[in-house]
């Protein structure tokens, strides 16, 4: 999309009466159609959600390091976005608008309130580079019950890596390592010099399950259909390099 003046991702934070922690966010968005009004209508929807996606990875960036492409056949880098932007608050109000038209397509900008949601207590951490037949390591913790599934999102599709052959119990409840006793996870570039692939982590609420042959597009559907406040979605962008 051609933006005609640079996104403004700037974040303050204050807290209301009501304890409910308020903070301001800024998007952006643009829409064509043969009736300006319909235009703008979706232009203001595209400028919500870019605020809300400004605002998780603003929130979120240090340890989702979101480093995410989408390729041709599959999309669900920014689907996932959309996603974590949905868990990570609520549109308040909208402090304020601006609203250019050229044409039949119509620009917002708008400064909005969101509501930070309060968010599953569950955290990551793996090494960021790999070479050629490392083993892999990722280990986390939680403070609550929940249950955690592992995919590795590639330009190919998606795998699921967790729960396997060798650990099918996905409930967790303190800490966590991947890929645990008795077995090992190897990194491959599969031929390539250096892959880019994304971890993700989905912890939920209620025991959930993930086909094994699971597609781009039913994963897409299984996400959108948990409820927001039910998921957190943790992104791990890896590198692995031929050695």
């Amino acid at each position: 999309m051609n933006r005609f003046i640079q996104s403004l991702i700037l974040i303050t934070s204050f807290t209301t009466s009501s304890v409910s922690a308020i903070e301001i966010s800024y998007g952006m968005g643009e829409a064509t159609h043969k009736s300006r009004l319909h235009a703008c209508t979706l232009a203001e929807n595209n400028a919500l959600k870019d605020a809300l996606i400004n605002f998780s990875q603003k929130q979120f960036t240090a340890t989702s390091q979101r480093v995410c492409n989408d390729s041709k056949d599959n999309t669900y880098c920014d689907f996932i976005k959309e996603i974590d932007a949905s868990t990570a608050g609520t549109i308040h109000s909208v402090v304020d608008r601006v609203r250019r038209t050229k044409g039949n397509t119509c620009f917002i900008e708008v400064k909005v309130e969101i509501e930070k949601a309060r968010q599953l207590p569950v955290s990551v951490d793996s090494k960021r580079i790999y070479y050629e037949r490392d083993p892999l390591n990722v280990e986390v913790s939680t403070d609550i019950p929940v249950y955690l599934h592992i995919l590795n999102l590639h330009e190919k599709g998606v795998d699921l890596i967790f729960p396997n052959k060798y650990d099918d119990e996905t409930l967790i409840d303190d800490r966590f390592e991947f890929p645990g006793d008795g077995f090992e996870v190897l990194a491959t570039t599969n031929g390539l010099k250096e892959s880019k692939e994304t971890l993700l982590f989905v912890f939920t609420k209620r025991r959930q399950y993930i086909d094994p042959e699971i597609s781009p597009d039913q994963f897409k559907q299984l996400l959108e259909s948990i409820p927001v406040n039910e998921k957190r979605l943790i992104q791990h962008n890896i590198v692995i390099r031929s050695r």
